[in-house]
This record gives structure tokens, C-alpha cells and sequence, in this order.
């Protein structure tokens, strides 16, 4: 244990330098009623404070852009004129977020209530950052009743409840079903396999000349992560030392990655070369209607149609041929925790049950974090949603069938691992490392990261 504090340590400190002058400043008191504007998007932080001579207090942290911040605080102000309850809000872009946060940490400064995320989420529980919300879920002060598991067990963590999802999405194949039509292809199925995708890719090219966009280029281990839970096993095991797949789905993995290759040199996929030059998804092939299918989360997926009013649709991901058990899983976008700084953790856990179950509350957030989990609430948005929001809570129901709950949430340094297969994957599309050379170097870098 003294080892892995002393590596959490060294990392926090090493944040804290790059943050320099960008840790948390004292709150800002302003008038009732009155609020600081975020600069969220340009790493500037953001405070504000209700009125004195309360009968609580609470600091809540998050990262993202000004609608965000003035949606989250409208939301906490609603609860805290209903319970008497003083909030500072800490607000950032996402990486001054974290390098705040590190250097608050060490200062045992953290706000009451922060946003967590799956890569980081481990490193906090592990070094007893966080507090297990499991009392609270019990006693009904955090309110979980009426959300669906699949919906809230990532914030499940070695038999305690650490984080709850402030919305869901899922790793989605996103396709233009015009230019399927135009193919004469058909559209894809829920049940569809590796080999199906590969074959569908082909024929719309070789029919139109079409092309999908890369689905190994970018992300990588999503692409490969519902193949291997397809066969029943996982990328890391339950202790995050090793991985969690045999030698034969190891083999599997390698045919992907040198599919991904051979269909880069028939035309058929995407050049990466120019894939890794897009600024931004408005540069997407798929979003310009020049790809028929890419791969991305399903919360884009309005983002993606609108930007040349396409009519996209969304498959499930593609699993083994010889897989035997459901794939996919709904990812957390974000969660609430409790830092084991907070002075009052039953109020914390009150204010993040508001945030999740109330109404008017989701009304004014409108699912912009993720699919919320409480299953009446998803209803009367999806009720009042635009059509291509509709499609997602619609593409959310139905992907349940192929889902099953989450892996344990991810080893703390498993970032790393990440970089490498991503940096790996572009080597094989570049002609500068075979398929086998990428996983065998990948899994022997990862394991010496993972050991530590």
C-alpha cells in the first residue's frame, strides 16, 4: 500500500507543478441570486455563493462549457432553495480540471461533490480518495431505486459504490443508411459479427465506391473490447495486473487489427493519413456523407447528423464469430463522487439523489451528460426530444439486448495501455509494424505498466 501511495503521490505532485498558478482559487462571494460566469472552454475557473446563514454547505466540481455550468448550477440552486443549503461551484476545461484537482487532493482540499470519469476513477478509490456511497444508497438518501443496473453499475467498485453515472452511452457503429440503399446492401442487423462488417464495408465499395471511415484509428480498444467480452472475458483482469483474455482470442484481436490493414490497401477503409489529419468531427468522412459507416459513442450521434443534416442510424458494435455472450455494455459518461474530504457526505449524497432522480431537474440538463439512468425520466425526454435525439433514447432501449453489465472499472494506469495500442494501431496502418507485432508489444509494455 506504501508503494502504490508513493506512485499516487509522485503523479499528484507532478500535476500540481504542471497546474503551477491554476489550482483552485478562494470561492468568490456574490450576491444572492447571482453567479460568476464560467470560462470553462478557456481553463479559467469559476465560483459563486448564496447567501450566508445556512443550514449546509457544499463545494461541487465539474469541467465543460458554458451551457453546461449554467445548467449544473441552476439545477443545484433548485435544491439548494428547497433545503437551505450554501454551494461553491468549481468549474474548468478538462484538463485544468484535473491538475486542480491533483493538487487539491494532496492538499486534502478536494471539493465535496467532483466529477469522476472511468481511466481516473480507480487511482482515486484505491488511494482512499473517495467515499463508498453504499450507506447512502441503502438508507434511500441517494435514491438509486429507479434506475436501471446496466445503467449505474460502472460506479460499482470492488463491492462498494463509489461513483453514480450522470449519463450513459455506448460505443455504436454509426451508418448512412442512404448510401446502403445505394449499394443495395442491407442495413446491419443486432447480431452482426466482425466478418459481417468486414463483408459490408467491401461490398459497398466495390458497389459505389464508398468507403467506411477506419474504426481501428482512434479507439482502438473499443473496437476490440466487446469482441472479447463477447467470449466471456475481459482486457484487464479483476485485480487490474494482467489481462483478462486467453492466447485464443489473443489470436483474434491480431486478425482484426491486420483486417483493418488489408482494408486500408484495397481503398476500402478510410487512408489514415488523411483520417488523423480531420480537426474535428465537422471533417469526419461520415459526418460529410462520404463514409457509410465509422464508429463513435452514441452520445455524437445528434452532433454528427446535424452538421449536414444527414439521416444517420446506429448498429450494435460487431462481436467474434464464435462469440458466445453479449459484448456491448452502457458506459458511464461521467460520474458524481464523494471525496473523503467532505464534512457532511449525507448532505453530498442527498444533492447528487436531486441531481439523478428529480424531474424539473433533468428537465433543464436534458441528457446533455449521457442517457440518464432513471427509467421515467428517460421517458418524458424522450417524449419532448427532436428526432434525432429521439433515435438515441430509442437506440439506447434497444441496445440493452446486446449489452451486459460493465467490467470492473479500469486498472488507474491503464491510460498508458491505451496510448500504446493507439500508437501501435497507427504504426500497423502505416506499414511500419505487422498486426502480431502490435498486440505482442502492446500487451508486453501494458503488463510491466500494469505491474507497478
Amino acid at each position: 500500500m506504501k508503494k502504490q501511495l508513493s506512485v499516487w503521490l509522485a503523479v499528484v505532485l507532478t500535476a500540481s507543478a504542471l497546474a503551477g498558478c491554476g489550482s483552485s482559487k478562494e470561492a468568490q462571494t456574490q450576491p444572492a441570486g447571482e453567479t460568476v460566469s464560467a470560462q470553462g472552454e478557456t481553463g479559467k475557473t469559476g465560483t459563486t455563493e448564496q447567501a450566508p446563514a445556512q443550514d449546509g454547505e457544499l463545494r461541487v466540481a465539474w469541467w465543460g462549457n458554458q451551457k453546461r455550468t449554467d445548467d449544473t448550477i441552476s439545477v443545484f440552486e433548485q435544491f439548494a432553495e428547497q433545503n437551505n443549503v450554501k454551494f461553491t461551484y468549481e468549474y474548468n476545461s478538462f484538463n485544468s480540471y484535473w491538475e486542480t484537482l491533483a493538487t487539491q487532493s494532496v492538499g486534502n482540499n478536494m471539493p465535496d461533490i467532483i466529477t469522476q470519469v472511468t481511466d481516473q476513477f480507480a487511482g482515486y478509490i484505491n488511494n482512499g480518495l473517495l467515499v463508498d456511497l453504499t450507506p447512502y444508497v441503502d438508507n434511500k438518501t441517494l435514491d438509486l431505486s429507479d434506475c436501471e443496473d446496466a445503467y449505474i453499475s460502472g460506479g460499482y467498485y470492488n463491492g462498494g459504490i463509489y461513483g453514480v453515472p450522470l449519463g450513459t452511452n455506448v460505443m455504436t457503429i454509426i451508418y448512412n443508411p442512404d448510401l446502403f440503399q445505394a449499394a443495395g446492401v442491407a442495413e446491419p442487423e443486432g447480431n452482426w459479427t466482425w466478418s459481417d462488417f468486414v463483408d459490408t464495408a467491401r461490398a459497398i465499395y466495390e458497389k459505389t465506391g464508398v468507403q467506411t471511415e477506419n474504426v481501428a484509428v482512434g479507439m482502438p480498444r473499443y473496437l476490440l473490447e466487446p469482441m472479447i467480452r463477447s467470449k466471456g472475458q475481459s482486457v484487464y483482469s479483476d485485480d487490474g495486473k494482467q489481462f483478462g483474455f486467453d492466447d485464443s482470442t489473443k489470436a483474434e484481436m491480431v486478425k482484426v487489427i491486420q483486417d483493418c490493414y488489408d482494408l486500408v490497401q484495397e481503398g476500402v477503409f478510410v487512408d489514415p493519413e488523411e483520417q488523423l489529419l480531420w480537426k474535428d468531427n465537422s471533417e469526419r468522412a461520415l459526418c460529410k456523407g462520404e463514409a457509410a459507416m465509422g464508429m463513435n459513442w452514441s452520445s455524437v450521434f445528434t452532433t454528427f447528423s446535424s452538421y449536414y443534416d444527414l439521416d444517420l442510424a446506429m448498429a450494435t458494435q460487431p462481436v467474434f464469430d464464435d462469440g458466445t455472450t453479449q459484448g456491448m455494455y452502457l458506459r458511464p459518461a461521467q460520474f458524481f463522487s464523494i471525496t473523503k474530504d467532505c464534512d457532511n457526505p449525507e448532505l453530498a449524497a442527498k444533492a447528487i439523489s436531486y441531481f439523478i432522480n428529480d424531474s424539473s431537474a433533468n428537465e433543464v440538463l436534458n441528457g446533455e451528460r449521457g442517457i440518464p439512468a432513471v427509467t421515467e425520466i428517460r421517458a418524458k425526454l424522450k417524449e419532448t426530444a427532436g428526432e434525432t435525439d429521439k433515435k438515441v433514447y430509442e437506440f439506447m432501449d434497444y441496445v440493452l439486448e446486446y449489452c451486459r453489465d460493465a467490467d470492473p472499472t479500469d486498472p488507474s494506469n491503464s491510460k498508458q495501455c491505451v496510448e500504446i495500442l493507439n500508437n501501435n494501431v497507427n504504426e500497423v496502418m502505416y506499414g511500419q509494424m505487422t498486426a502480431q507485432e502490435c498486440i505482442d508489444s502492446w500487451m508486453e509494455q501494458s503488463l510491466d505498466i500494469l505491474a507497478k
